[in-house]
């Protein structure tokens, strides 16, 4: 049974990233999420044909991950190069064009995990893509084609 937990919580967190990096026309992205035995997973793609800059990006992604499961809140950054943050995290180096969002996971009020995109062109305003994200991250799971959702909280 934990097996099975496990191996659905992978597969939604997989299938809610591989969701929003197409609604979202990001680039790629990371998911973060809790496994049935209580330890955290990773997993994270590039979208064929688009710039792959999660390697490089990811000391901005993975603190953007920790603030909102740590905040239980989404975060962005608008535009990447004009963010002092993402200069701070990178050590100095010029952060490359673009934006990153991430926000919880949740099911049934429960965070489990969080998601985060790239988009290779910056954003005007980062709530309307907070909000699309964050609405494909609460979404009930068996709407995106889970067979057990209930394995998931």
């Amino acid at each position: 049974m934990t097996t099975q937990t496990t191996h659905v919580r992978e597969m939604a967190a997989n299938l809610l990233l591989g969701r929003a990096l197409q609604a979202l026309d990001a680039a790629g992205g990371l998911v973060v999420f809790w496994d049935a035995e209580g330890r955290w997973q990773k997993d994270g793609f590039t979208l064929p044909g688009r710039p792959d800059r999660l390697e490089e990006l990811a000391p901005v992604i993975e603190a953007l991950l920790e603030w909102t499961l740590y905040s239980e809140k989404p975060a962005a950054i608008d535009d990447l190069q004009r963010s002092r943050w993402a200069r701070h995290l990178l050590h100095g180096a010029e952060p490359p064009a673009g934006a990153v969002a991430a926000t919880p996971l949740a099911q049934r009020g429960t965070i489990w995990g969080a998601v985060a995109v790239y988009r290779a062109v910056p954003v005007i305003g980062s709530i309307d893509l907070l909000g699309e994200l964050a609405e494909l991250a609460t979404e009930p799971l068996s709407s995106i084609g889970s067979s057990r959702p209930e394995g998931i909280a």
